[in-house]
């Protein structure tokens, strides 16, 4: 086990050579391989596995001394980060460079960002999305949507702000090389892109919370957001992407969801089953949980049933059981 440990750490300074290719990290590693092979030909293994042991503290420390991405130009998508002004007198949250884009295909669309005033006193309650590409079930990216009286949903998802001419990939997103961006917008944009233009697997599954619930985990990412943007934190594969923030903020309703659950973001397609099980969905007397995915399975190309329906009525009407 220790030298699986051991070798699993040595792949991930390789790789941090490879991203981030430092002088000190550099020098570092050719002084601890030397000293390891010298060492090894010295006849004392036992002393070179702590040489390499040291190489790794020393990538490790460089590592986290450095800062995240540079304010570069980001992607369209992820152009502007959202701002908020928190009025505790009236209760009431606005939310800057609120997204909601108009698309006619995936890459050509209007960016169109609002400023939006939301009275949380009007906070009814919470969804769990969740949405699979490829056909994908172990991995997915998990967003939630917050519903007012009003009739107006705010959705948050937690993405990697890439900048322009860049491509995601999973190894690179354990070395700082992206940001990390809490969108707030609505659910014309952030959902129907994916159903209607991606053509992903979105699962849209009502959340058992009381208002005062929904706010605490609204408020949860707003926190979230601006300790972001203050902090300059980058994505990161394991332990910044788009589940990590959700895990804490299901605590409040699911005692379940917490120490024990934090490497669910790396294998994030099974939240929902856990939530599912401990009782966190809105699901019928006796509904299975595979019978529950049916039902919150929302499809492709959605088009409201009646003239006056919007998007979002669309959407639930298709989740809503028929009676």
């Amino acid at each position: 086990m220790h030298a699986l440990v051991l070798g699993i750490a040595l792949l991930w300074c390789a790789g941090l050579w490879c991203y981030l290719p430092i002088s000190l990290i550099t020098v570092a590693a050719v002084a601890c391989a030397w000293g390891a092979l010298y060492l090894h030909r010295r006849r004392r293994p036992q002393h070179t596995a702590g040489w390499l042991w040291a190489l790794v503290v020393c990538c490790i420390t460089t590592f986290c001394a450095l800062p995240g991405p540079a304010q570069v130009q980001w992607q369209r998508s992820w152009a502007k980060a959202p701002t908020f002004e928190l009025n505790h007198t009236n209760n009431t949250l606005t939310v800057h460079n609120l997204r909601d884009f108009r698309y006619r295909s995936v890459q050509d669309f209007d960016s169109v960002y609002r400023t939006e005033h939301y009275d949380l006193s009007q906070l009814t309650g919470a969804d769990f999305a969740e949405c699979h590409w490829d056909g994908m079930e172990a991995i997915c990216h998990t967003m939630m949507s917050f519903h007012f009286a009003d009739g107006r949903n705010l959705v948050v998802s937690a993405e990697t702000r890439l900048p322009e001419g860049v491509e995601q990939n999973a190894i690179g997103g354990l070395y700082k090389q992206y940001g990390l961006l809490y969108i707030f917008g609505t659910e014309d944009d952030i959902f129907r892109l994916r159903t209607d233009y991606r053509h992903e697997d979105l699962y849209l599954m009502p959340l058992r919370c009381t208002p005062a619930q929904a706010r605490s985990m609204l408020l949860h990412f707003v926190s979230l957001q601006q300790e972001t943007a203050r902090n300059n934190t980058p994505y990161n594969t394991v332990t910044h992407n788009c589940s990590t923030g959700l895990i804490n903020t299901f605590a409040g309703i699911n005692p379940h969801m917490t120490d024990g659950h934090y490497m669910l973001p790396i294998h994030n397609g099974s939240i929902s089953r856990i939530l599912f099980e401990n009782g966190a969905f809105q699901s019928l007397p006796g509904e299975t949980y595979d019978a529950f995915r049916r039902r919150t399975y929302l499809g492709y190309d959605i088009m409201p049933e009646q003239q006056h329906q919007s998007y979002s009525q669309a959407i639930r009407a298709k989740i809503t059981p028929q009676h």
